[in-house]
């Protein structure tokens, strides 16, 4: 935190040696790798995590299989006048990208019609995902793109939370919480987590809701769940309970 920003509420002062870490899918699990890649930087990792329906096994099959969410044809329709990956890749980074309303997205978030999401449809249906996220898409030429090669094991567990926790890298409390209805990253995955990390003596905290969706923390309907809503508040209470300030 930046000592020159300015905050409206003055009674709420950020102090660095009390950090916690939240994070949504992979947010989430970007959340849990400070816990086992800042301490190569000779960094203290956060005190907690918070995790909503992260990825932490990427060494599970269905990482090496098609997922078509919402049962939608991955099959462009003709005449659609946009190259499929092409379009969506950038010279510089993007750190922060939403599409548009008006692109139809599904689940609130990936559209055909979007070129960015459009790389995430592509490793969904294309069982690209492992491949994309380590070892990149990059333009070649005139509207060609790299075809990554599938990494190897060594290459998927340095990402995986589950992996590096079973190696013992990976010692920070945790709070999980994922939906049975998840339709982009098995529940399963956390629940192996979560058996992982108390085999190891590590805090752990898990929920499973139960019909839960992906993003069903995000859409209005969550009010009229006080069983959800009550979950998502005890993972913050969690977090609290990590960081209370020393008597």
């Amino acid at each position: 935190m930046s000592p020159a920003l300015s905050f409206s509420r003055p009674d709420i002062q950020p102090d660095g040696d009390r950090v916690v870490a939240v994070g949504w899918s992979s947010d989430g699990h970007l959340a849990m790798s400070l816990g086992w890649t800042l301490p190569l930087l000779d960094i203290r990792p956060p005190d907690a995590v918070l995790g909503f329906y992260c990825p932490t096994d990427y060494e599970d099959p269905s990482w090496a299989s098609p997922n078509l969410p919402f049962g939608q044809d991955p099959a462009p329709s003709p005449g659609t006048g946009y190259n499929f990956l092409y379009d969506g890749l950038h010279d510089k980074p993007v750190s922060v990208y939403t599409p548009r309303a008006s692109k139809l997205a599904l689940g609130g978030w990936k559209s055909l019609e979007d070129p960015r999401s459009r790389i995430i449809l592509h490793m969904d249906w294309e069982d690209k995902s492992l491949p994309v996220l380590i070892n990149g898409l990059r333009r070649t030429g005139a509207n060609s793109v790299t075809n990554p090669p599938f990494p190897s094991v060594e290459q998927i567990q340095a990402i995986s939370p589950l992996a590096q926790i079973r190696a013992g890298n990976y010692r920070t409390p945790t709070f999980l919480v994922h939906g049975t209805r998840d339709d982009f990253v098995p529940w399963q995955a956390s629940q192996r987590s979560y058996g992982a990390l108390r085999k190891r003596g590590v805090p752990i905290a898990l929920v499973i809701l139960t019909d839960g969706l992906r993003v069903f923390d995000l859409y209005p309907a969550i009010k009229r769940n006080p069983a959800a809503v009550k979950e998502v508040n005890d993972g913050y209470e969690f977090l609290g309970a990590h960081v209370k300030p020393h008597v």
